[in-house]
């Protein structure tokens, strides 16, 4: 053997043996280069009974950054969520839960991780999750921990903090220590020690010592005991049709110990509310009752919400039962009766349960000036109370009742006969939505009993003609030929009347007939491109991708009721301002002043016919003005909240909501197309 070859092969020797050497010194002091992965999913790290679970796949997709969203450039020209980050109403509940603070520790506590550690480095792109525990109170004494699939770097890195005099640790101001599989950091900027451990290639991170011990624990029993074997993972996460890219968010909620934590006690919607709708909405979905969440979110096109939840059954409440067990309609029902409405309409709801508790519920949460009124005009029809009126609708209407609004916007150019007068219902000028709705009868000779006798006594009740004391009960024709009854009443906001038709096995109520000849020239509409809602894009994609069955639905398109929205608002606000104005104090102030100016002093009781005329004239005018005055140096203020609320209205393109209810659970699909930027 040559000199050459000697020196070559000692070389090759040298080389393998200084790098089995160094492949075991590598083992040996930071991690295996060739040890396998955690097999199953990061979930099986983490324990069912954690208060707060977030998980996404993706995340160079997701974040720019951790915790920043990649998509906050964006979200910043977003005028709906620019507007809320600016109301005092976001102020007030961040300097109560502290919810910007407790963000900016989390982005300071990783920031303080060893050499530059940055969670996506370490996830190497792969998923991230979060878990949380409730301790103490508020949201700052939550304990959370994070769990990221580790690229090599990731691994190096946290291996690395075994040997802290390595890479200089101390002059950071951290100090290292090790218990078992677990490193704790402490010192430094950091508010709390951070616990550290590796689990193969996932990298467990947080506050909590008892979430990061309990990772280790859960690989040791092979994931027994965890979130992924748990039953509600696996029929509300793990069996929902997932998107292709998986960009969506697996969350869990402890909904009831989350409202505890943050100190919200009271009922929500609450039913006690003086409010119809909170008031309605907190008998039907109590909230409060509803225990853990468990499902999928999307933010990906827009917002899309797949969640299941289990209610508390101690606190449901009878009637709420009896809602829940009601047959469930399936995506062909509510293709049918969308056939009624237009593709713009602001708001369409479909539901099915019990006609009696419903209206129950309805009564229930009527102010109770409101609810005795309403009994008064029940009795004055001849029933004996709204209850007894309530079971006889019950028993002439199967469990299905449809709703539709959209702005009143027709005009009145149907009412006005050959001489160009005015002859439709006499009404104000108050802006409302036309509204309908349709319900399914089960027996129309009842209804129509009910409808006449409503109408042989609705003067005792406030309907009327165009005269007091004229009878206010009308048939009007519309297209197609049918018939609408109409009742008129001075006391119906915005279009004087009530309008009724019995349409094959419905019965369709509305505040304006021009409403239903809409409706119902809708429903004769067969073709796929008739300007009906179960014809838009947007309401097939969403429903088509929502529950195959719910008990309700609501579609909404906010953008085509803003504008009335904001009349409201404004109308309101005026009403409001000008009702605080003392009118006999600056009435009399306007007197002294017009006396002095205009008639030299002299008193009233001095004047002529004629003069006290032209004072009263002058003082009207000058108060009018005084009160134009007020209202428009007040209204912003009184309108903000109002412009605030539309502006996050005119954020949503198109929103659809399903709720499938039983007594014991729920499922929740909500699809929601809200633009990132205006």
């Amino acid at each position: 053997m040559s000199a050459k070859q000697r020196v070559l092969r000692v070389g090759c020797i040298s080389l393998l043996l200084l790098g089995f050497v160094g492949y075991f010194a590598f083992s040996t002091f930071f991690f295996p280069l060739f040890e396998g992965r955690f097999k199953a999913d990061v979930a099986g790290l983490i324990p069912r009974t954690v208060d707060v679970y977030l998980a996404r796949e993706d995340l160079e997709a997701a974040f720019d950054g951790f915790p920043t969203l990649a998509v906050a450039e964006e979200l910043k020209d977003n005028t709906a969520l620019r507007t809320y980050l600016e109301s005092p109403e976001w102020q007030r509940l961040n300097a109560e839960k502290g919810i910007t603070k407790t963000f900016e520790d989390v982005k300071s506590q990783l920031a303080q991780l060893p050499l530059g550690i940055d969670l996506l480095d370490i996830a190497g792109g792969e998923d991230l999750a979060l878990a949380a525990n409730f301790v103490g109170s508020g949201i700052q004494g939550t304990e959370w921990a994070v769990y990221a699939r580790a690229s090599r770097y990731g691994k190096l890195a946290v291996s690395a903090l075994k040997h802290p005099g390595l890479i200089g640790l101390e002059k950071q101001g951290l100090s290292a220590s090790q218990s078992g599989e677990i490193i704790t950091l402490t010192g430094g900027q950091l508010a709390k020690p951070i616990h550290i451990a590796r689990i193969l290639d996932v990298i467990v991170a947080g506050t909590s010592l008892a979430l990061v011990q309990e990772a280790v624990n859960l690989e040791a029993a092979r994931s027994e005991g965890s979130l992924l074997l748990a039953a509600p993972y696996a029929d509300s996460i793990a069996s929902v049709d997932r998107n292709d890219d998986k960009r969506d968010i697996e969350v869990q909620f402890d909904l009831r110990k989350m409202r505890e934590q943050c100190g919200m006690t009271k009922p929500w919607p609450d039913p006690a509310s003086n409010q119809f709708a909170p008031a309605f909405f907190g008998r039907l979905l109590p909230v409060a009752a509803v225990r853990r969440l468990l499902g999928i979110i999307d933010f990906d096109h827009g917002l899309s919400v797949d969640l299941s939840g289990e209610f508390s059954s101690e606190l449901m409440t009878a009637a709420q039962e009896r809602v829940y067990r009601a047959k469930e309609f399936d995506q062909e029902e509510v293709m049918d009766v969308a056939g009624f409405v237009a593709d713009d309409a602001t708001l369409f709801s479909y539901l099915r349960g019990p006609i009696a508790t419903i209206l129950d519920m309805v009564l229930a949460s009527l102010e109770p000036a409101a609810a005795e009124n309403l009994n008064d005009v029940i009795r004055a029809i001849g029933y004996g109370s709204t209850s007894e009126f309530i079971q006889a609708l019950d028993s002439s209407l199967y469990d299905r009742v449809a709703f539709v609004a959209r702005p009143n916007d027709w005009g009145d150019d149907d009412d006005i006969d050959a001489n160009g007068v005015y002859v439709g219902p006499p009404h104000d000028d108050t802006p409302v939505f036309a509204w309908a709705v349709i319900v399914w009868m089960k027996d129309e000779k009842k209804l129509e009993e009910i409808r006449e006798q409503i109408a042989q006594r609705g003067s005792k009740i406030g309907i009327q003609g165009r005269e007091p004391g004229s009878n206010g009960y009308y048939l009007k024709r519309i297209s197609g030929g049918l018939q609408v009854r109409e009742f008129w009443s001075p006391f119906i906001p915005g279009t004087g009347h009530i309008a009724v038709l019995f349409y094959g096995d419905t019965m369709i109520i509305s505040n304006r007939y021009a409403m239903i000849n809409e409706l119902t020239e809708n429903r004769v509409q067969r073709g796929s491109n008739a300007p009906l809602l179960k014809n838009l894009p947007a309401f097939q994609y969403m429903l088509q991708d929502s529950s195959a069955t719910a008990n309700l639905l609501t579609w909404v398109n906010p953008r085509t009721g803003t504008d009335l929205l904001l009349q409201q608002a404004k109308r309101g606000a005026s009403g409001k301002i000008e009702s605080s104005i003392d009118y006999t104090t600056k009435r009399r102030e306007e007197e002294r002043k017009v006396l002095q100016t205009v008639f030299g002093g002299k008193p009233r009781s001095g004047l002529t016919a004629d003069e006290a005329a032209r004072l009263d004239q002058q003082v009207d005018q000058n108060v009018r003005l005084f009160r134009d005055e007020v209202i428009e140096a007040n209204l912003p203020r009184e309108l903000a909240a109002a412009e605030r609320m539309v502006a996050y209205l005119r954020g949503i393109a198109a929103g659809l909501t399903m709720i499938k209810l039983s007594p014991k659970d729920f499922k929740l699909s909500i699809r929601v197309d809200t633009p990132y930027g205006d």
